[in-house]
Parts: C-alpha cells; structure tokens; sequence
C-alpha cells in the first residue's frame, strides 16, 4: 500500500467512525424525545393535564405532596358501620334551591347538585351550623358516615370546619369549637394549616394532628365516626385521627356539622350521604 492510499484508508475509516457516533447520538436524542410524546400522550389519556395534576396510584401532585403519606392508616381498616340504620339522607327528595326538609341551621343553606358528581348535595353556608330537625339523641354506641366535596382555587380558601356533638340540639349559635355553644366534642378540619385536631370540654383533650389537607381543593371526604360509650373514634378517608376517651359516662350527645367561619375567593363545602346506625 502506498503513502496516498494509506492517506485515503485513514481518512475513509475516521468518517464513518464519526457518522456511525453521530447516528448513535441522533438515534438516542430521537428516543428521548419519543419517550417524552409517549408520556404526555399517556398524561392526556390518565387525565393528567393542568397545574394541579394529580397522580393516579399515589394522589401526588406537583407540590409535591402525597395522599399515600395520610397519618395513621391502619393496616387492616377497624371501622364497621353499627347494623342497625337509624337515619339516613342524601336530598334526594328535596328541592333544589331550599334548606334541606330534616335540617335545621342558625343561618342558611341549600340543596344543590354538582358538575360531575351524582346526586344532592347541602351547600353549607358560612358562619352557618346544621343540626337535625327532630331531637334525635344519639345511642350509647353508633357510627356516623357522611360526605363532604370540597370546591376551591386553593384548600387554604376553605379555612377551618367542625363537627362532632352537643348537649343538646338547639341552632341559636354557631359553633367553632368544643368549648362555645354548649358543644362537647370538636373535630376540625383546618385546611388552612394542614391540621386536623379533636377536642372535648368533657374530658379535656385536644389532640392536633397534621394532616395534608392543601391537597384537597377539590375533593370528596368520607367521615367515619364510631362512638363507643365515652370511647370515639373518627376517620377521615380510612385515616384514623382519634381514638380515646371524648365523652364523660351517660352523656346525651346530638350531632352537629359546622360550616367554615368564611370563605376566600369561590370556595365552597358540600355535605351529603349521611348514614347513622347504632348497634343491635
């Protein structure tokens, strides 16, 4: 081989080295940029879009948080609803636009429906306290399962809401706590500061336990309550937020549900899919 061929070898086989490295750099860029479509076309497909996108196996969102990082989920959830109904509502038989037939309020309220979501809902005013109509004393062991829907911009326009029981069922007042309006138990929901905390003027305890509520702008919470003698314990989506002595021994209880103090910007509550039960 002479000097002009050896030359041409050398120069031949450093660009096709060079094309074959840049057709492997191009080949990786086109796959990158093949697995970013594949995963907004699979974002489009789950429903994953917008500012507040949640994901749907850990209920994360792009702040970060996690609904899967909810305190005190039991492994094996103990709440069973007692066997015995004893009243039930879900609006179903009222007319949109007036206060709920079996409910009375020291302010206002309406049954409405929601877009996208099935059946009646009470809209709950703020500053506003529901009670039931009858005087319905609650048995020495029950259970309590109920619905909120939760529409907002941001959780924090929601504030704070209670609800637990009373010593007796007058709607003169409102009621923020366990400690005003002849109220016994308080279980608050404080959206804006991620807390849920239970108090009772019986027994004195106060229990805060932080809870990711900036998550649930819009959403649906189920409330589970069992009452066993002075012994309650309440659920919030299957998380258990107390478990102990809120009652002293033979109190007369009725249920009360409190509205937010106020709300920021459109925010709104809902309360629905009541269903009271005591043991047999």
């Amino acid at each position: 081989m002479n000097y002009k061929t050896l030359i041409y070898s050398l120069l031949i086989t450093s660009t096709l080295s060079t094309q074959q490295s840049h057709a492997q750099f191009f080949k990786k860029i086109q796959q990158k940029i093949q697995d970013k479509v594949d995963k907004k076309v699979d974002d489009v497909i789950n429903g994953n879009t917008g500012t507040n996108t949640k994901n749907s196996s850990t209920g994360s969102d792009q702040t970060g948080n996690s609904r899967s990082n909810l305190p005190n989920i039991e492994e094996v959830y103990s709440f069973t609803p007692a066997s015995t109904v004893f009243f039930a509502d879900n609006f179903s038989a009222d007319p949109a636009g007036r206060m709920a037939k079996h409910w009375k309020t020291s302010g206002t309220g309406s049954v409405t429906t929601i877009s996208g979501v099935p059946g009646k809902w009470l809209a709950l005013s703020p500053r506003t306290t529901y009670r039931l109509e009858n005087l319905l004393a609650m048995p020495g062991n029950f259970t309590i399962e109920f619905d909120l829907i939760t529409r907002s911009t941001t959780a924090k326009d929601i504030g704070a809401m209670q609800f637990g029981f009373a010593r007796d069922n007058s709607n003169r007042e409102y009621i923020s706590d366990a400690y005003n309006s002849n109220a016994i138990t308080a279980s608050q929901l404080h959206f804006w500061n991620r807390e849920v905390n239970n108090s009772s003027s019986d027994t004195k305890i106060s229990s805060p336990l932080s809870f990711p509520l900036n998550n649930y702008a819009n959403e649906l919470i189920h409330v589970a309550i069992a009452v066993e003698g002075e012994n309650m314990r309440v659920y919030i989506n299957k998380s258990k937020v107390v478990d102990t002595g809120m009652f002293k021994k033979g109190t007369i209880k009725y249920f009360y549900l409190s509205a937010p103090f106020d709300y920021s910007s459109d925010a709104m509550v809902y309360f629905g899919n009541l269903v009271m039960a005591k043991a047999s």
